[in-house]
């Protein structure tokens, strides 16, 4: 149990593993899945992680201006899997940041109900749409394979 948080760095740590399913995910998909769009002119599922990223930088750019310099727009809402795994990167580290500040001070600019609501509102957010990509792969014929789907599951493992 030695790797496990303590209750100190458990809003970072707990982020952080976040982070590692959304980048594990998109490791996991093939280009053809990334590329897939439902629609003739509807979004691919690249653009969901896109959006996870954007979501990042809007909240830091509200809560902690200077670490939303650090980060990179992706602008249109596509970018090639490289681009997009750094962003998610370089966003997950920045938010990683913002909750270790808030484990020493106890608050978050801007987040009314406390740090820890926050977190769950960031992660229910990515969540929501992590089970997108998974919808939208199923009915675009190209489903993500049972294994992946339940890895998504195993914190422990990630």
């Amino acid at each position: 149990m030695a790797n496990q948080p303590t209750v100190q760095s458990a809003l970072a740590d707990t982020w952080y593993l976040n982070n590692r399913v959304n980048l594990w995910l998109l490791d996991a998909l093939t280009d053809e899945q990334l590329a897939a769009t439902i629609l003739p002119r509807g979004k691919a599922v690249t653009s969901y992680f896109v959006h996870i990223h954007m979501a990042r930088f809007y909240w830091l750019e509200r809560r902690a201006p200077a670490l939303a310099k650090s980060i990179k727009k992706i602008p249109g809402g596509t970018a090639r899997r490289a681009t997009v795994r750094q962003a998610l990167i370089d966003s997950g580290k920045a938010m990683g940041e913002l909750f270790t500040e808030a484990e020493r001070t106890g608050r978050i600019k801007g987040a009314k109900l406390g740090p820890v609501a926050f977190l769950g509102y960031a992660l229910a957010h990515e969540a929501h749409h992590r089970g997108q990509i998974l919808l939208h792969l199923k009915v675009a014929k190209l489903p993500v394979d049972r294994a992946i789907c339940s890895h998504l599951w195993y914190w422990n493992k990630v």
